[in-house]
């Protein structure tokens, strides 16, 4: 698998397709990107035959009955083991595509064009691919790499802010699992984040791309240090399922996992209360906290304890315990949970 960063470099997959010989297409975007850049795609695919699938953009797409559908119509354009599927897209379309190729005629190749913040620095790379199932983030899934992964930062001009917001949840993430210093440099420059300036685009991506590959790398199917990039993602998961997958992106729900999971660790010692207050101060400016009631915190715990990382039914937590390092806890008690998820960060 190679993967390519840069502006303008979607020219990269017309050698690519000719180079292996690849001339039947399928091609999965969603209705914003097909309005927005299938004409720009098809100038580097014209040598090749294709078939292009649209979906409804947002989470609401990962399910079964989507899944079923690209097969019926794989099927009906006789799509068969010399086809590749072209994952055009953001995150959802990312996994979408991955998982129907992983499956169907069991495995087809795929290439990952991402196009959105959140897939270009997370989601597109380390092979992980899946759908959503009875109001569980990714409970279904498989790992399944692309064959190469194109990400071109000039699909970034046309995001709207919360697609940005989306992206820097992983992007920050990053430095506070991996590089304190990387957390510093993203959160000094949201100025330029928010402007959409490609040249800052460009540096976070070739920042955040080489820390997740090198994490898969020694832990490619997510049995121990492939977990720290869950952090966030544990509370973060079950605020995304808890109101449907409508209410906050899958970003947004990462930041607000990370500030009550970052209480967590403050409540257990790990870290000290000025490295609390920095974490919590910025993400506060980008994701406003919420005050859940008891109600809300039952059912999100019971989310929780459904969560795919979890170890002889505890829920397992990543929480940070120094400056850009993590560590797994696989027994944190339920009343520190409750009491993070109550509201303490309004207090600072």
């Amino acid at each position: 698998m190679q993967i390519k960063i840069g502006e303008n470099i979607i020219k990269n997959l017309r050698t690519y397709l000719r180079n292996h010989n690849v001339n039947n297409l399928y091609i999965i975007t969603d209705d914003n990107v097909y309005r927005l850049y299938i004409d720009d795609l098809k100038k580097y695919i014209k040598d090749c035959t294709f078939t292009t699938y649209v979906i409804c953009p947002g989470e609401e797409s990962k399910r079964i009955k989507i899944i079923l559908s690209i097969y019926d119509n794989l099927i009906e354009n006789n799509a068969n083991r010399d086809t590749m599927i072209i994952s055009f897209g953001g995150g959802v379309v990312g996994d979408i595509a991955g998982f129907v190729a992983s499956t169907y005629k069991r495995g087809l190749e795929y290439i990952q064009i991402p196009t959105t913040l959140l897939a270009q620095v997370d989601s597109s790379v380390g092979g992980k691919v899946g759908i959503n199932y009875a109001g569980y983030k990714n409970i279904i899934g498989s790992f399944y790499f692309p064959k190469e992964i194109i990400i071109d930062a000039k699909y970034l001009k046309t995001l709207q802010i919360r697609q940005i917001i989306c992206g820097l949840g992983e992007i920050l993430k990053y430095g506070l699992i991996y590089d304190y210093n990387f957390f510093k440099f993203t959160s000094s420059n949201l100025d330029r984040i928010y402007g959409k300036d490609l040249n800052i685009f460009q540096t976070l991506i070739k920042q955040s791309v080489p820390i997740k590959e090198e994490i898969v790398s020694k832990d490619k199917y997510d049995k121990d240090l492939r977990k720290i990039l869950n952090f966030g993602h544990t509370i973060g998961h079950s605020i995304e399922s808890y109101y449907h997958f409508s209410r906050f992106n899958h970003g947004e729900a990462v930041i607000l996992g990370m500030m009550y999971e970052t209480s967590i660790a403050r409540k257990l010692g790990l870290i000290d209360k000025e490295y609390f207050k920095e974490i919590i101060m910025v993400l506060k400016d980008i994701v406003n906290p919420i005050e859940f009631d008891n109600d809300e915190i039952e059912n999100l715990i019971d989310i929780m304890k459904n969560d795919k990382k979890n170890v002889n039914r505890n829920i397992v937590f990543i929480l940070p315990v120094s400056r850009g390092k993590v560590d797994i806890f696989e027994s944190v008690d339920e009343k520190l949970i409750i009491s993070s998820l109550k509201g303490d960060l309004f207090c600072l």
